[in-house]
């Protein structure tokens, strides 16, 4: 009987969580890129700053976020950044950027998302108030941008098919 009890706990938890990642929403990051989210996202307030943000929580407080950063607001160009992005001064930079408030870098790795943009990708942990917690960042660069998708788990842990469905979601169109 506590067999059967256990297998319908889990058979229930599996298709509430299915339910939340079968009605996907696209999500315009800026024209002709899109990223998809487990829910309807909202825009985070940055106080003025150069990035934009979009942020979703799911119903065991997993945080999904895309950020839009544009070089230009920096007086970069594109080529600029072209020129620039996969040097290791450039990486140490982005590194020292996302562990300013105390994080430390656990893994690092770097590729070609869809054979064609450059990113790199960093799991940071970070204790805020005690509590530990863990982000995967994929930051892709696409002309004088940095799309960065973030996934930080909620209370039942990572989901890496969760969070590379959103990672993989991304969409660029030329």
């Amino acid at each position: 009987m506590k067999k059967l009890v256990l297998i319908a706990m889990i058979a229930l938890v599996s298709s509430a969580f299915t339910i939340i990642t079968e009605d996907w929403k696209k999500v315009s990051v800026m024209d002709k890129v899109t990223v998809e989210m487990p829910a309807e996202p909202i825009e985070v307030n940055t106080n003025g700053g150069p990035q934009k943000v979009k942020r979703c929580t799911v119903a065991d407080s997993t945080e999904m976020a895309t950020i839009l950063l544009d070089f230009t607001a920096f007086g970069m160009t594109e080529e600029q950044i072209e020129g620039l992005k996969d040097t290791e001064d450039f990486k140490e930079q982005l590194k020292m950027g996302m562990t300013q408030s105390g994080g430390e870098i656990l893994s690092e790795s770097e590729g070609k998302y869809k054979d064609k943009y450059l990113y790199y990708q960093f799991e940071i942990k970070t204790v805020k108030d005690g509590k530990t917690s863990v982000s995967t960042n994929r930051m892709v660069f696409y002309k004088a941008y940095a799309i960065t998708l973030g996934y930080k788990a909620g209370k039942n842990g990572e989901n890496k098919e969760l969070r590379d469905k959103y990672f993989n979601s991304l969409a660029i169109a030329e």
